[in-house]
């Protein structure tokens, strides 16, 4: 029997990550995302706590203030075992980058703030986002604030320099 090499589009199977034994005191994805919104509450002044939500949707969560396009995201990324969180800009083209433009034009006192690995992007779609990317734990609630806290601090440095930016 002769063994060929895989055609060109073939795929191999995707297989879920094995589980650790710990995983089982893991909250399902949806109930951890869940608690993330009255957490991030906490965290805000209260002029900035009034957003809305989107989601829980597979493995992330929206917030956002007048307009879902502009939002602030926690994305779990099991795969990668990784987590991004961050202000992401998913309107037009011309509107995202001005929205990267306005936050990019604030970046020392950004960084200053939130710290170094924070970072600016062109993203898929024409998209632009501010993010970070942090390592994956278990989903667990101290987790879930830990993320909150972080996105809390996003929320508190960029939401103002973007609504300034509309004004």
């Amino acid at each position: 029997m002769a063994i060929r090499p895989r055609p060109v589009a073939y795929q191999a199977p995707r297989r879920r990550p094995r589980r650790s034994p710990d995983d089982h005191s893991a909250l399902p994805t949806r109930g951890f995302l869940g608690l993330l919104p009255d957490l991030v509450r906490e965290g805000l002044p209260p002029e900035l706590q009034q957003f809305l939500i989107r989601g829980p949707m597979f493995s992330l969560i929206g917030f956002y203030y007048e307009d879902p396009r502009v939002h602030y995201e926690v994305w779990l990324q099991p795969r990668l075992s990784r987590v991004e969180l961050g202000l992401h800009f998913e309107g037009d083209g011309p509107s995202n980058l001005r929205g990267l433009e306005r936050i990019s034009a604030h970046a020392g006192a950004i960084v200053a703030a939130l710290g170094p690995s924070v970072e600016g992007e062109l993203w898929d779609k024409g998209w632009t986002r501010v993010h970070e990317s942090l390592p994956l734990e278990r989903r667990t609630p101290e987790f879930a604030s830990r993320l909150a806290t972080r996105l809390a601090e996003f929320i508190g440095v960029l939401e103002p320099i973007q609504r300034k930016g509309l004004s």
